[in-house]
């Protein structure tokens, strides 16, 4: 059994998942520390199948996001960041003792585990067991680390880095305190002991820094080399392969140690509702956890509260949609680009969402089945980002969420989002579409792999034949098994739908590509913007493109549904 959760300081709540077992008792607790940026992404599927095996091994588990990370309250660029990281462990290690169900653990992987070493090794032990999985000496080399990932692989050398001070890596950007505080962070730093026992799980073939290795030279440390931790960690976030012999192993050490089972009660800390930020006017914002249609798909609403007290988050179950005020303006629904979660890209979507709810916006972020935090659909296949099952998968959110008045909606999508965005507005006949890269070329039922495969093929195959004649690409397209991209657009707006792309250099390309006439007809219907822009990254994971569709799309929804507004100026065609 697993329950969505916020803990921590009533101001800057956490979020977490935590996991009990079915018997109601439990041998001990674990708490799952993450790494940051683009490897927490990487990584996150093999925490939930870490978790998944343990609370069947008996152990309460719990996997949390820092503060200003994640579900959890703050914002990425709020000041003292280390700190605010090291206390999020800090109570969450809290939490789980107070349960007083026998041993308590933690396991940290890569920056996470340097963060582990720091909270907790100032002073005598306070946890029984603690795994360090991969990890990085230094914050220092975790940042160098980041800094090359985002230079050689998602830019490419194409956009400058900051000149301030600050860190650019997939994901997130460190400010400029922040990498002064994480540099000076080192495991050997301190010299208390971390736990009485200690797991080290070192990548074959490393051997790891001289002062780190000093630090854990200890009789209750254990060193283990471990396999595959490349293809977790060192790729692209839908290529990422979950070590399962290391998730066993981290299982079998930590159920080595002799114990009973102690009865749970998580009655005090069964939070579903919180509050996450209040507005310069005094608004209070509130976030819900949700379970949504017959499959549970894992959603959270963020809305403007029905009071200003900030001890009124109700304990109890997910609630049910429904019950929930909505809002007299549009409803705002997120969905997710391939195995990136309901927070959206960098955590995009979650900054979005409370400051819109700020304006008393009504704003749900949800996982399709076996993506995220939602479960997989009864005969389903996890992992799957264009899933046959996802239309149904969007019927059963959107029936809860949109409560009987699709025509008040905006549907929010990046890359396989915007498809699923695009299918399920014109379904549901809704009253806008924001789509930033949409992938309109590929057919439901595409795994990862194959899916991957199949955009990169595409694209290689749009830059040989870059320099084909309009009328040729005519000729292809009218040959596809599919309507042209532009065609599927002709009907979203001919059936009334407000359209907005938001479309790198590359996308732009894919999409019109023969289709000149079809776009004009679209301009000419009204109804329909598009942004280009040549530096769009296309997951927005550099700094640039998230401020790029930040800003464009704060601009569409502040006037297209705003109150006393001007108009949105027309976009340049000239750049089409």
């Amino acid at each position: 059994m697993r329950k969505p959760i916020w803990f921590g300081p009533e101001e800057r709540p956490l979020f977490g998942w935590l996991y009990v077992p079915e018997s109601g008792e439990a041998r001990g607790t674990v708490l799952l520390c993450p790494t940051l940026g683009i490897e927490a992404v990487t990584a996150k599927n093999a925490y939930r199948c870490l978790a998944d095996r343990l609370v069947e091994a008996g152990f309460v588990t719990l996997r949390f996001d820092y503060d200003g990370t994640g579900d959890s309250a703050g914002q990425q660029g709020d000041p003292g960041r280390l700190e605010a990281w090291l206390s999020s462990i800090r109570a969450a290690v809290e939490l789980l003792k107070n349960l007083n169900i026998g041993r308590t653990s933690v396991v940290g992987i890569r920056v996470g585990a340097t963060l582990v070493a720091e909270a907790l090794g100032s002073g005598p032990a306070t946890v029984d067991d603690v795994v360090l999985w991969d990890p990085c000496a230094t914050g220092r080399a975790f940042l160098r680390e980041q800094s090359a990932l985002w230079s050689f692989t998602l830019n490419e050398g194409a956009m400058p880095g900051p000149e301030d001070g600050s860190i650019q890596s997939p994901g997130l950007v460190f400010q400029k305190d922040t990498v002064s505080e994480l540099s000076a962070l080192g495991i050997a730093n301190r010299s208390g002991p971390l736990a009485t026992r200690v797991l080290l799980l070192m990548r074959s073939g490393r051997k790891g820094d001289q002062k780190t290795n000093e630090r854990l030279a200890m009789t209750h440390t254990e060193r283990v080399a471990i396999q595959g931790q490349e293809n977790l960690i060192d790729v692209d976030p839908n290529s990422a392969v979950v070590p399962t012999e290391t998730v066993e192993l981290i299982v079998e050490w930590l159920s080595t140690t002799p114990g009973h089972s102690w009865p749970v009660d998580v009655g005090a800390i069964d939070r579903n509702r919180a509050i996450v930020g209040t507005s310069s006017s005094g608004v209070v914002i509130e976030e819900t956890a949700l379970l949504i249609g017959p499959t549970g798909l894992f959603g959270i609403v963020t809305s403007p509260s029905l009071t200003d007290e900030k001890d009124s988050a109700p304990h109890g179950p997910p609630a049910d949609l429904r019950a929930l005020p909505s809002s007299q303006l549009p409803t705002i629904v997120f969905f997710n680009p391939g195995l990136i979660d309901h927070v959206g890209p960098g955590r995009l979507w979650v900054e979005l969402g409370r400051s819109w709810a700020k304006d008393g916006f009504r704003v749900v972020r949800f996982d399709l089945s076996g993506l995220g935090d939602s479960p997989v659909r009864g005969g389903g296949t996890p992992y799957m980002v264009y899933a046959p099952h996802a239309s149904q998968d969007v019927r059963d959110a959107l029936d809860d969420v949109l409560l009987d008045d699709p025509s008040n909606a905006i549907l929010i999508g990046l890359c396989s989002g915007a498809y699923q965005a695009i299918e399920a507005g014109l379904a549901y006949n809704v009253r806008s579409i924001c789509a930033i890269n949409p992938e309109l070329t590929l057919s439901p039922g595409v795994v990862v792999e194959d899916w991957a495969q199949s955009l990169t093929s595409h694209r290689r195959l749009m830059s040989l034949t870059r320099r084909l004649p309009s009328f040729a690409w005519w000729i292809i397209n009218r040959t596809a098994l599919k309507p042209p991209p532009p065609e599927v657009l002709v009907k979203v707006v001919d059936a009334g739908i407000d359209v907005f792309l938001i479309v790198g250099r590359v996308e732009a390309d894919m999409l019109q590509r023969g289709e000149g006439w079809t776009m004009r007809k679209l301009f000419r219907a009204g109804g329909f913007r598009m942004d280009v822009s040549a530096d769009l990254e296309h997951s927005l994971f550099d700094r640039y493109s998230s401020e790029h569709a930040t800003t464009l799309l704060r601009e569409y929804i502040d006037v297209r549904f705003g109150s006393n507004r001007p108009k949105l100026v027309e976009e340049d065609r000239s750049r089409l």
